[in-house]
């Protein structure tokens, strides 16, 4: 079968990767039928965090937005009612239910969390646990998009978004779009996109965004400032995973407000610069890292109909599994919001 890793010279497609077989008695079988391009898998690329080193690997597997069609299913895998034909997506995590943090309700810090991010591929094969059945109708391009809703979400639990408070959500990615999206239907006052590329800020705009401000012609604190009165955003999610833009998001965080740092990877070598006595005036809460997605993949699954969709499904982001490296390089280059690889 196809299956896309990430090597030390860069991405590769393997064509006779070997196909996963059932090995668990509650495992499921997949057919992929489509993944996204994650933003985390773009930092491979540049290089700002050595996967390979960390996983002891050459050949590191790739993918973990992924929808696609049971093929088959262990014994035991009954709990759900899933069967052969039904289209579904899956969480890559699968956590113990035992360690101190599992039973403590924070699953995602799981000191024995077992992960399972290769659906750049062919198959999959995945617990039962982590697979969630989707409408019979269901577009398996559009519903890759539920694995970064359900972080997104997370990320809006974290921020304590309550209606009437001003938001500001800096990158006007994938995740950025979302979090836009779901800051309004939190209740978003002002709700203001900071985005250096004119097209993202229009998308903004059509999704809900009040305010928008391009941080490379226009200072994000002044701008801050102006669309909320002199007072500064109630909270600021920082989403666009750049260092660059981590000094504006506090610049434009009020006082006794939230800063959010989002994004999953930023440049392993930057260090973040917190005067803690400015700080300390504003009595700033400052989260440090949105941490995958605990609990919240049935509310995604309802939530999934109330956002719009087709508008970050930009024109050629649907790419064949064989055209994957102009499927990063378009994600990359800011072509596309996020890029799909079709695979069945």
């Amino acid at each position: 079968m196809r299956q896309l890793f990430y090597t030390e010279h860069g991405l590769e497609l393997q064509k006779d990767a070997p196909e996963p077989e059932i090995k668990a008695a509650d495992d499921v079988k997949i057919r992929v039928a489509c993944c996204g391009v994650c933003g985390s898998d773009l930092h491979f690329l540049r290089k700002e965090m050595d996967f390979l080193v960390l996983a002891n690997t050459t050949h590191y597997p790739l993918g973990h937005e992924a929808t696609g069609i049971i093929t088959e299913l262990g014994p035991e895998a009954t709990t759900k009612g899933l069967k052969v034909g039904d289209k579904v997506i899956y969480y890559y995590n699968q956590y113990c239910g035992k360690c101190h943090y599992c039973q403590n309700g924070q699953e995602h810090l799981c000191s024995n969390v077992k992960s399972n991010m290769s659906a750049m591929a062919d198959y999959i094969v995945t617990s039962e646990a982590t697979v969630f059945k989707l409408d019979d109708d269901a577009d398996m391009e559009k519903s890759v998009f539920h694995e970064p809703i359900s972080v997104c979400l997370h990320g809006v639990d974290l921020a304590q978004i309550k209606p009437g408070k001003s938001v500001m959500i800096s990158g006007g990615g994938g995740i950025g779009l979302i979090l836009l999206q779901l800051a309004k239907l939190s209740g978003a006052a002002n709700l203001t996109l900071c985005e250096p590329l004119a097209w993202k800020r229009e998308v903004g705009k059509k999704l809900g965004a009040v305010h928008t401000i391009d941080p490379s012609s226009e200072n994000v604190g002044e701008m801050a400032l102006k669309y909320t009165d002199g007072l500064g955003f109630d909270v600021v999610i920082e989403a666009s995973g750049s260092t660059k833009a981590c000094p504006g998001a506090l610049d434009a965080v009020g006082r006794g407000g939230t800063l959010e740092f989002f994004a999953a990877l930023y440049d392993v070598n930057y260090n973040f610069p917190l005067n803690l006595q400015s700080a300390f005036f504003k009595e700033v809460t400052i989260v440090a890292g949105v941490f995958q997605s605990p609990y919240v993949f049935p509310r995604t699954l309802r939530l999934f109909k109330m956002l719009d969709i087709d508008t970050l499904m930009s024109d050629g982001c649907v790419f064949d599994a064989e055209q994957y490296e102009e499927a990063f390089d378009a994600q990359l280059k800011g072509r596309t919001i996020k890029s799909i690889l079709k695979f069945s």
